[in-house]
């Protein structure tokens, strides 16, 4: 080995990084199953956090700069955290799964306080005290609609309550030939009467821009009832509120005696149950649907479920009736409902391949299944040939069963597996065959981990969503290098570089590669620009190696000392912060044992050295 400090930094430099594309190689050559990628993970991680104990802080606590290791570590953790938000507010936190579960963390809670102030305007809110609009908050859930998406239809079940927090939503008046009844935008609240009232919707919501809603799921609006006498008092001040009967008389019908009689046991009810009294109620057919659910051919998947999860099917369902000519949806809508034929005919039309014969589909036919399973956007036309009756099943209503349910879910898995699926994607969704196989293989993995199927249209948004994510990805990989490579150059100019150190940096590197890489290529990431985004960081490693030993040359120790614990803090935040919490996401209980192997790994290397 050269006598020059600062050759010998970069070599050292250039070793503790060359498992980075080592780790990226092995990735394009490898598809290791998570709880594999877990174990790795851990592993360097306490081979990572052995080697910082061993040589950082264990030299900075034998030369007595006890100081300048809790000074540095503070710094050198809160600028790494600093530093972190940077990258990944520009879309580096796409560089492994554990920087883009805590991105969208940090996010949810800005915006669950931005929800509490938020609640006060709402009436029904308005004099509510911070506990309880915390728990409301806590109840919300955000969903986004791009441009032209129906919210609900009239007569869809009014299960919750929407908040506008971006974008503008239109509601239509089908009583008034579907003329724009209302036109809403941010903070505007709106499905409030139908809400409060248990009541189908009698409008329609759709969106006329991208938009962002908070929901209130009324299951979760009820709990809170039996404990709040605030709640309660204003749910029967608004119940006897003359804009109240007004609705219920002119939109769902109601007679003022039945209206009086409804709010009377509704009130009693609320207070001795907790829950909202239907002031009409939604048509269901459930029998009917009992009797025809097993023979269901176009979406078998009822087929095995057991009576009880056919019957919780059945309860989430609505019927309705559909006049001749109705569209049911059209090319680039997005699919948030499945429609099941009672009676009547629908016809399915290739708007994109005129030469391709409609479908004729009758009853027992489902409509729209698999856009509905995949998430991704109508590519047909479906128009009634006759007056239809038949039920819906919502989107969220059915991912909500599909997690309750492990035959629903068994049954999902195989209709997954059919090959008229993967031919939908290839030739309705343009999807080529690598994508359509990686898209039904991330489903059924989701599926397996207890998770919703993911939606593609999803998982492209948040890509497109970050044009210079590249760039910020290699920054953030470039950040997390940092650390180490100028600890290597200053701990060359005071002693001979440690074998735990270099060896922790080197085993913890590979599993970080192995598994950013894995994310990279689903992102749609090149294997050439992988492969010269990881060699660029093990280059760029050994050259700030080398100018850590150029700029600590001459600097007393207590300097040094500072420098290699800003690094061991930063490095500890790494480990803390995204290596740990993704190797347990991924493997669970084996974190444990692996993350104790790594540890003893370093000092037994140690000892060796030694």
């Amino acid at each position: 080995m050269s006598n020059s400090p600062i050759i010998t930094a970069f070599i050292y430099g250039i070793i503790s990084a060359c498992s980075m594309p080592l780790g990226s190689i092995t990735a394009l050559l490898w598809n290791p199953v998570s709880k594999t990628i877990a174990f790795l993970t851990a592993f360097g991680s306490g081979a990572l956090l052995a080697a910082l104990v061993i040589d950082l802080v264990g030299s900075a606590t034998e030369r007595g700069h006890i100081i300048e290791l809790v000074i540095g570590s503070i710094i050198g953790s809160l600028f790494f955290s600093f530093v972190n938000k940077l990258v990944n507010d520009s879309g580096g936190f796409l560089r492994k799964p554990s920087t883009t579960l805590s991105h969208f963390t940090q996010k949810e809670a800005r915006r669950f306080q931005q929800r509490v102030d938020g609640l006060k305007r709402i009436d029904l809110f308005y004099d509510a005290n911070r506990s309880l609009r915390q728990k409301l908050a806590n109840s919300l859930l955000v969903t986004h609609y791009p441009k032209g998406t129906t919210i609900y239809r009239q007569d869809d079940p009014s299960e919750t309550l929407y908040i506008i927090k971006k974008g503008k939503v239109t509601l239509l008046d089908p009583q008034a030939n579907f003329e724009p009844l209302k036109y809403l935008q941010e903070n505007d609240v709106f499905g409030q009467f139908s809400f409060l009232t248990a009541s189908p919707h009698k409008t329609i919501a759709q969106t006329t821009e991208d938009t962002e809603i908070d929901i209130l799921p009324r299951p979760d609006f009820e709990k809170l009832l039996p404990t709040s006498p605030y709640l309660c008092q204003q749910m029967e001040q608004f119940w006897q509120s003359e804009n109240l009967h007004n609705y219920l008389e002119k939109r769902q019908g109601l007679e003022q005696n039945k209206i009086k009689s409804w709010v009377s046991k509704a009130t009693e009810i609320m207070y001795r149950e907790g829950t909202i009294l239907p002031a009409v109620k939604v048509e269901d057919h459930e029998e009917e649907f009992l009797q025809i659910a097993r023979q269901i051919m176009r979406f078998p998947v009822f087929r095995y479920l057991y009576h009880h999860e056919l019957l919780e099917i059945a309860q989430r369902l609505t019927y309705h009736h559909y006049k001749d000519g109705y569209v049911f949806f059209q090319p680039e809508e997005i699919s948030d409902r499945l429609f099941i034929i009672d009676q009547g005919e629908v016809e399915i039309i290739y708007p994109h391949h005129l030469q391709k014969p409609p479908v004729l589909l009758k009853p027992q036919d489902t409509v729209g299944e698999l856009s509905f399973v995949t998430g991704a956007n109508h590519t047909v036309s479906a128009v009634a040939l006759t007056d239809v009756q038949g039920w819906v099943l919502r989107k969220r209503d059915f991912d909500e069963m599909l997690q309750q349910s492990k035959n629903l879910d068994e049954s999902i898995k195989k209709f997954l597996e059919q090959p008229k699926l993967q031919d939908y994607l290839l030739k309705q969704q343009n999807f080529t065959s690598s994508e359509a196989g990686q898209w039904i293989q991330k489903a059924c993995q989701s599926m397996n981990a207890g998770h919703l199927i993911p939606s593609a249209i999803t998982m492209s948004n948040t890509v497109a969503q970050h044009k210079d994510a590249p760039m910020a990805i290699w920054l953030g990989l470039l950040m997390d290098g940092i650390p180490e490579a100028l600890t290597i150059g200053a701990h060359i100019i005071t002693a001979p570089l440690s074998p735990a150190l270099l060896a922790g940096l080197f085993i913890s590197n590979y599993p970080e590669a192995l598994s950013s890489s894995h994310g990279m290529k689903a992102q749609g990431f090149s294997i050439k620009k992988i492969l010269m985004m990881w060699s660029s960081i093990m280059v760029i490693t050994g050259i700030l190696a080398a100018i850590g030993s150029v700029i600590f040359a001459n600097v007393p120790d207590n300097l040094v000392s500072l420098v290699g614990s800003m690094a061991a803090g930063a490095m500890l935040t790494v480990i803390s912060e995204t290596m740990l919490p993704e190797a347990y996401a991924k493997g669970g209980s084996i974190v444990g044992i692996s993350t104790v192997l790594g540890f003893l790994s370093i000092i037994v290397i140690n000892t060796w050295g030694n």
